[in-house]
């Protein structure tokens, strides 16, 4: 079946004033935003995605850089075939920003992309594979709001200002997504209207707090969530809209990935209803966490990546490429942590087990029970 990469040589003839933007559209221009145009998109009048490929070609962007897996061949060959096209060629790059503040514990990226039709698509970095993104994603159930929801907002209003009455699509993957929809739901109403669609691909919820508010409900209906049938980080918290399920063509958590997300036509093949696997996965870690307070979550999160960050490893990558020597430092680490923060470790990890295992049960009962009607 078709991917994103599929779909530019499919549709990549046609400009955007021949096809209207759509969500596979969406999905690629928050693809992109995981790459690193620093020097080469950072302008106000930006350029063109063409050139922009050929420098960051040139440059060898991302090849050195301590990303991990971010650079890797299905984002070299969307890249190239983007750059191609007609469709996308032609699109502006321009106001491309990413900060990294570990005294924040932010990871932020964000960049817009001018359309031949005159519409922005605003495009948030997701979580890259670094440690400090990823525990920037854990302290969304800790700190509200996050440093990179508040650099989200103030982004979107600066490019509201740039261009003025344009027509604004939002959109991100993974953290990204949520981003979108924490700015479109915190910028002043006047912005608001010229928002028409947020995109949030397979990124993380909010707590019901947000979503009852007025201003939620003010964008809700512009608010398009994408998840894979077996997805657990778009699952988490709340989602005030329903959200789509679409098919993947891989297993597992690798469904995160949108670039196995498959696509037919201008529109990414649709499923009923997510996993048991990603239900369970999910049932559990909302149960988990609902039973903690603040205080313990933090706890737990700056433990965590305490160990996590043995040996100065920065990426997943790092962990797994060092693998028994990272195991071994890690290992040291947690040795190290004071008792509170080892029974706060410990406490987790066997609450998530006993939970896991109760929901397995659960499930198998509702399936027992289906299979007799």
């Amino acid at each position: 079946m078709a991917n994103i990469i599929d779909y530019i040589r499919w549709r990549g003839d046609l400009d955007f004033r021949q096809s209207a933007i759509n969500e596979v559209d969406s999905l690629l221009f928050s693809e992109l935003a995981y790459l690193n145009f620093s020097e080469i998109a950072e302008s106000c009048e930006g350029i063109l995605l063409s050139d922009a490929a050929r420098e960051y070609f040139d440059k060898e962007r991302d090849k050195f850089s301590n990303n991990g897996d971010l650079y890797k061949e299905e984002y070299i060959a969307m890249l190239r075939a983007m750059a191609a096209s007609k469709r996308f060629g032609s699109v502006r790059l321009a106001n491309y920003v990413q900060k990294k503040d570990e005294q924040r514990s932010m990871q932020f990226a964000a960049m817009t992309c001018e359309l031949d039709t005159g519409e922005i698509y605003v495009a948030y970095r997701g979580t890259d594979d670094t440690l400090l993104g990823w525990k920037e994603d854990f302290l969304m159930a800790v700190m509200r709001p996050v440093p990179s929801q508040t650099e989200a907002l103030h982004y979107l209003m600066h490019i509201a200002k740039a261009y003025p009455a344009r027509k604004l699509y939002l959109g991100g993957h993974s953290k990204g997504g949520n981003l979108a929809v924490f700015a479109a739901v915190h910028v002043v109403p006047r912005i608001q209207l010229q928002i028409v669609m947020i995109y949030n691909h397979d990124g993380p919820g909010f707590k019901e707090s947000l979503i009852s508010k007025k201003e939620y409900q003010a964008v809700q209906g512009r608010i398009h969530t994408t998840v894979p049938q077996s997805s657990v980080v778009g699952m988490l918290l709340e989602h005030g809209d329903n959200y789509t399920v679409i098919k993947s063509n891989v297993k597992g958590a690798r469904q995160h990935d949108g670039l196995t997300w498959e696509v037919c036509g201008p529109m990414f093949v649709r499923m009923e209803a997510v996993t048991k696997e990603s239900r369970i996965a999910n049932r559990t870690i909302r149960t988990v966490i609902g039973q903690m307070n603040d205080e313990q979550l933090a706890q737990f999160t700056e433990s965590l990546f305490e160990v996590l960050s043995a040996d100065k490893n920065k990426t997943i990558t790092d962990i797994r490429t060092d693998g028994p020597k990272a195991v071994r430092a890690m290992l040291q680490t947690y040795d190290s942590l004071s008792r509170e923060q080892r029974k706060a470790l410990q406490t987790i990890a066997l609450n998530m087990l006993q939970e896991g295992f109760h929901n397995m049960h659960r499930e198998k009962r509702l399936e027992r029970v289906q299979n007799k009607e």
